[in-house]
């Protein structure tokens, strides 16, 4: 394994290709995973622009480790958090410091190992009814079927309720309008202008906004006594209570949404995959419906779990922002500087992974390679602010893909494969997917004998 740089104060190698005013803004926007991805070639901490302002990326994982669970004080989340409040307000998915503490240690307990078991049963009927939804020969929007379940996943087992009427159709419509929204007015070069002067896309972005916090209002609602609800008011205000279940809901589910909809994408890119995927499903389950207690026989079924988080991690992207004058790995990087890591990066670091761009989930058998080191897997972040529900997506994902693939075959419609679409999550961009009724396997006693 490559060493990260020693202790002694070292000069930073800055990447190449800075404008005037405008830093690596450019390339970042235009095509932020490509830029991502070339800067291993300049080293494993690498200075590049904001605009006129210095900033990092970690390129080592012993570097983005030592950021995310070395001694308190040294980092917080910074200013580009903040600029996600129009819709997470002060909720425990952008909240930073004492704040972010607090909001954790109230909703921590909806999501820890114990509470996730009474979670499975729900995770594996809700996963068994979308299935049953389709029809052989159907076409279907993925991203809004995956937007669809893990929204009603949430939902049924963390609130113990149901959706309003037409919440996941307000949330997928309105979502992507929200985002775009919130990037045009963090890095846009009108972005002053944007909220000053009327236009349509204040309009539209401004009604986005509304019908997604009306819709998270209408849950609150319906079931405002419930245990959760209970839970997620205690030292809260009515508009922390709606932040925290704003993250909870969307955050929570939007991640879970992209990835299952790469799981499947990949799947229907390779076959061989899919029919060993289907001959453990086929082994495990037989003709029944998957359950919780399947789960630690579902093998191959959680390494394609695993190798999916790899290649395309929901969140591609993270900042931190230094609170003193510091020193990692060696160089020196002063107070207020942003410094960031990116898991899509890290995950096709051929130093960590044979192949890297190959999806082969093979690769997480304990018994063919050594597994990459800490840091260099971390799809679900790390340290203080790392997702609290890493393991409730895993199950999630895991008994999904083994409910789907037991009867269908999921193939893009048309050909030519979604392009990643690098936004709040790293999902596919919008795809239709035919549904087929896969074969099943033949029973040998019913096989006609032989003349």
């Amino acid at each position: 394994m490559t060493a990260p740089p020693g202790d002694g104060t070292r000069r930073t190698p800055r990447v190449p290709g800075s404008l005037p005013f405008l830093g690596h803004a450019v390339s970042l926007i235009r095509n932020p995973l490509v830029f991502l991805d070339r800067q291993r070639r300049y080293g494993d901490i690498v200075e590049f622009r904001i605009g006129r302002q210095p900033a990092y990326i970690l390129n080592h994982p012993e570097l983005v480790h030592a950021m995310l669970t070395g001694p308190s004080g040294r980092f917080d989340r910074g200013e580009i958090f903040t600029r996600a409040r129009p819709l997470f307000g002060s909720g425990v998915a952008v909240a930073d410091g004492k704040h972010h503490r607090d909001r954790r240690r109230v909703i921590q307990p909806l999501l820890n190992t114990t509470r996730l078991a009474t979670y499975l049963d729900t995770m594996a009927d809700l996963a068994a009814a979308k299935a049953a939804s389709w029809s052989d020969g159907q076409d279907i929007d993925l991203n809004a079927e995956m937007a669809d379940l893990t929204l009603k996943v949430v939902a049924a087992t963390v609130f113990g309720q149901h959706l309003p009427a037409g919440f996941s159709t307000v949330v997928h419509h309105n979502l992507p309008i929200v985002v775009a929204g919130l990037a045009r007015r963090a890095y846009g070069p009108a972005a002053a202008l944007l909220d000053r002067i009327p236009n349509p896309e204040r309009r539209k972005y401004r009604t986005a906004l509304s019908d997604i916090h009306r819709v998270v209002d209408e849950l609150i609602s319906a079931n405002r006594d419930s245990p959760t609800m209970a839970r997620l008011s205690a030292g809260a205000d009515e508009q922390q209570l709606h932040d925290d279940a704003t993250s909870l809901l969307i955050g929570g589910s939007h991640t879970s949404a992209a990835a299952a909809s790469w799981l499947f994408i990949l799947l229907s890119r390779h076959p061989h995959t899919r029919q060993r995927l289907q001959e453990e499903v086929d082994r495990v389950l037989g003709d029944r419906p998957a359950t919780p207690a399947d789960l630690p026989e579902l093998v191959h079924t959680r390494r394609i779990v695993q190798e999916t988080l790899r290649l395309y991690p929901p969140i591609w992207l993270f900042p931190r922002r230094t609170a003193a004058d510091l020193q990692l790995g060696g160089h020196s990087i002063r107070q207020g500087t942003q410094v960031f890591y990116s898991p899509y990066a890290m995950h096709r670091d051929s130093r960590w992974y044979t192949r890297p761009e190959s999806f082969d989930p093979d690769r997480w058998d304990p018994n063919r390679q050594a597994q990459p080191p800490h840091g260099a897997s971390i799809p679900f972040a790390a340290g203080v602010h790392g997702c609290p529900g890493g393991d409730f997506a895993l199950a999630e994902l895991t008994l999904l893909t083994a409910t789907v693939s037991a009867h269908w075959n999921l193939d893009p419609a048309s050909a030519g494969d979604p392009r990643p679409i690098a936004a709040a999550t790293l999902g596919p961009a919008p795809i239709a997917m035919t549904v087929s009724a896969r074969p099943r396997p033949t029973d040998p006693d019913d096989r006609p004998s032989p003349p």
